[in-house]
């Protein structure tokens, strides 16, 4: 991460901390008007990888839809990594911590209930931050180690470890808790994805049942009746 980078003619006065990028503004600005031209530079960012992705997304074009000078980008971020990353630091800490909450698993309906106001709270996570999470997956792709890519594949490890255990305590046989762990995340991500790119056409309420039915039926068998 490049030095803390306000200008010596801003401000320092007391101001609140911004509700979007919390993290990141406060990683790499100490001033109030650093901080302000910090959001309007990854609200911008954000903007520019939902119209362009991450391979498109160019620092230029993104300065201007910040209203400042393409140097200001960079004295803040090293380049375009640096920036996603940066986003990643508050994108992966709202998203891994919603992944985490996985309700005990159970067979019943009681238990599709609450499983399925979990899988609502994932899909509207990964609605709210579609743009940098879908420049993640793009980033991954890349033959480049990305220090965004590996920050997210850190917490994708972890959530798998919390969901493994979820499964494997709810007493399901003949199911691998780790393979369906990992086949769970990859339902709910490719889905959500799909979504994102307009190749999937569901509304919310059917991507949260779809998912919901598919995690509770691998989990306890395809016999199960609609909660």
């Amino acid at each position: 991460m490049p030095p803390v980078a306000d200008h010596p003619d801003t401000d320092d006065e007391a101001e609140p901390a911004p509700q979007r990028w919390p993290r990141a503004v406060a990683e790499r600005s100490t001033r109030a008007h650093g901080r302000r031209t910090l959001v309007k530079v990854l609200d911008a960012a954000e903007a520019e990888f939902a119209a362009h992705g991450w391979h498109g997304a160019r620092m230029a074009r993104l300065a201007k839809r910040a209203g400042t000078a393409h140097g200001t980008v960079y004295a803040y971020f090293a380049d375009k990594a640096d920036l996603l990353f940066a986003m990643w630091a508050d994108v992966g800490l709202d998203l891994n911590s919603i992944l985490q909450e996985m309700p005990p698993l159970r067979p019943d309906a009681d238990g599709f209930s609450s499983l399925r106001d979990w899988v609502a709270s994932v899909c509207g996570c990964f609605r709210r931050h579609a743009a940098v999470s879908h420049a993640v997956g793009e980033a991954l792709t890349d033959e480049e180690s990305l220090r965004g890519g590996k920050a997210a594949l850190r917490e994708q490890r972890r959530v798998l470890a919390r969901w493994e255990g979820r499964i494997r305590e709810c007493g399901a046989t003949g199911i691998d808790p780790a393979m369906a762990a990992l086949a769970v995340y990859a339902v709910i991500e490719g889905a959500n994805e799909s979504v994102y790119r307009g190749e999937l056409l569901v509304s919310e309420e059917e991507l949260v049942t779809g998912i919901s039915e598919f995690i509770q039926r691998a989990v306890f068998g395809s016999g199960l009746a609609r909660a």
